[in-house]
């Protein structure tokens, strides 16, 4: 046993490098990662929900106020190689033995199911007058980008997309505070498409939609850890936002799909983007998940695939973005994901451009095929809105 104690010599020498080698691997991890982030060096699984850096701005505004220290110290502490695995030690500890989630922004409903703490809060503080004053907000904005694609041949649609907390309250109203009433809450969404309607917008009210089919499947059309919806709720969502531009269309423009699906474990993705923002590892995945198989016509002879269309949207842009691109034919089509923050597309789907600046925006005004997204959770409080009317208004 002599030979394995600590004052072996080897022992001690192994210890001692390794000990050296971490600073050696986060002062790589600084120069080269940045550029080449493939070959950063990483102890333990990759961490989810991580977001980007900050800017390192050195001036006296940045020192003063403190921002170029807290940039130099969190590009310092992503370096480190172990703080993957040390991170993820500590959140499994808390999570097995006290039931804690290190993930601030998720809150634990009824029966294991994971919310998004803003998505609840909002649905939490839902008023009765609300719907008016969103829709006298909106629907200026929204004429002005309705008429101008239309004066052009265009396709748009404003679409309105669904809240977990709005779909399953019973899970989480009683875990925050909810001083607001149940019609509140469970009629915003009704009325504000009905004055958007009265105003002569072109609304697919995929919210009311979705909210309608609870209890008709197997599964909830929400994941127990995902926030988002999942593929039979975007493969039903789809289907409305299709017949809807084949209507405005007066032909079938886009064609639709039909589509079957299986009940399988969680693999990835959006069925379980909240479980991941946990970083624990052994994640509670114990539940099941669709996944849908689409039938359509050939995409190769279809001439949908060299329309210009744009979706422009939240994160539940992605997935009707990608069964646009895949299964409805629409190859041209590129989500906008906040306007600014990416361009994705392409089969398969992935992102195409970072940090879209204006001049990256312009294409925007030639679009034959418009889809304007907003979750019902934020509904006429997106920028997205603001800007899209400032690039087809703009002479």
């Amino acid at each position: 046993m002599r030979g394995l104690s600590f004052s072996h010599p080897l022992v001690r020498a192994g210890f001692c490098l390794f000990l050296l080698a971490l600073p050696l691997a986060s002062a790589w991890n600084l120069a080269v990662a940045p550029s080449y982030p493939k070959l950063a060096i990483r102890i333990g699984p990759k961490l989810g929900g991580v977001t980007r850096d900050a800017q390192v701005d050195l001036s006296w505004s940045s020192l003063h106020d403190g921002s170029f220290q807290k940039a130099v110290a969190s590009r310092v502490t992503d370096a480190m190689a172990v703080r993957p695995l040390l991170i993820r030690i500590n959140n499994e500890i808390r999570f097995e033995l006290f039931g804690e989630l290190t993930a601030p922004q998720v809150v634990r409903g009824a029966k294991g199911q994971l919310i998004e703490r803003s998505y609840l809060e909002e649905y939490c503080a839902r008023t009765a007058d609300q719907a008016a004053k969103f829709a006298a907000d909106i629907i200026p904005k929204l004429t002005d980008i309705q008429n101008y694609y239309r004066a052009r041949g265009g396709v748009f649609v404003y679409l309105v997309t669904p809240s977990k907390a709005a779909h399953l309250p019973e899970y989480f109203v009683d875990r925050v505070p909810c001083p607001s009433t149940p019609a509140a809450r469970t009629g915003l969404v009704p009325h504000y498409v009905e004055l958007l309607r009265q105003a002569g917008i072109d609304v697919v009210d995929t919210a009311s939609l979705i909210h309608s089919l609870k209890g008709k499947y197997e599964v909830e059309l929400f994941p127990q850890g995902g926030v988002h919806w999942n593929d039979i709720g975007g493969a039903r969502a789809v289907t409305a936002v299709v017949e809807d531009i084949n209507r405005q269309a007066g032909r079938e423009l886009v064609p639709p799909f039909t589509f079957t699906y299986t009940l399988s474990g969680v693999a990835s993705g959006v069925d379980r983007d909240l479980v991941d923002l946990l970083n624990v590892f052994f994640p509670p995945l114990s539940y099941l998940t669709p996944k849908v198989k689409f039938e359509t016509a050939p995409c190769a002879t279809s001439p949908a695939r060299s329309i210009d269309a744009v979706l422009v949207g939240s994160s539940f842009s992605h997935l009707p973005g990608q069964i646009l691109i895949e299964d409805n034919c629409l190859s041209e089509l590129n989500v906008y994901y906040y306007m600014h923050l990416g361009r994705f597309g392409g089969s398969p789907y992935h992102e195409l451009q970072r940090d879209l600046k204006d001049t990256d925006l312009a294409r925007l005004r030639d679009a034959k095929i418009v889809i304007l997204e907003e979750n019902e959770s934020f509904v006429a409080r997106t920028g997205y809105v603001n800007e899209l009317r400032k690039i087809v208004t703009t002479p």
